[in-house]
């Protein structure tokens, strides 16, 4: 479930995510990007994803934030369209580094890149130029990235492998 989470009720939903993890897709949702915490909390009870796309607005809840922590779901940040849509001033204010010390698994993603004019590249380089991260804190954030996608085992095996 994608796009404008700010219409419908998640919860209305939850029965085809229930069938889409009974047949084995991976589970993920569009949330906490422009209808707040509160959507995110939903997705985590009504879905039960294992990744979010967005989350960046659990940032406004402390207790949310431990939660997808140790529920170790993964954030699928996307700094560039978070500015482009006017939810941080910059990239300084943007709580990917926040999140990813509280311990939240955080992958980096360019969202829709002809809409929000960015790309994968990009958003790996304000990451680096903002925060200060290095070529390792780079791989790992890359490493979560790969080990939440949905993808068979050999195919995440070889991925990683190209990390080392």
């Amino acid at each position: 479930m994608a796009g404008e989470e700010r219409f419908g009720r998640v919860a209305e939903f939850a029965r085809a995510f229930d069938i889409a993890r009974d047949a084995g897709l991976g589970i993920t949702i569009h949330a906490g990007e422009l209808a707040g915490p509160d959507s995110v909390r939903d997705a985590l009870d009504h879905v039960r994803p294992s990744r979010i796309g967005h989350g960046v607005r659990a940032i406004e809840d402390e207790a949310l934030v431990k939660r997808i922590a140790e529920e170790g779901v993964v954030l699928e940040l996307c700094p560039g369209s978070n500015l482009a849509l006017g939810l941080y001033p910059d990239i300084s204010r943007h709580p990917f580094d926040r999140l990813r010390r509280a311990g939240v698994k955080v992958t980096l993603n360019s969202d829709d890149p002809p809409h929000f004019g960015s790309s994968i590249g990009r958003e790996y380089e304000m990451a680096a130029d903002a925060w200060g991260y290095d070529a390792a804190q780079l791989t790992a954030i890359t490493r979560t990235s790969l080990e939440a996608a949905f993808v068979d085992a050999p195919t995440r095996a070889f991925l990683l492998g190209q990390l080392d």
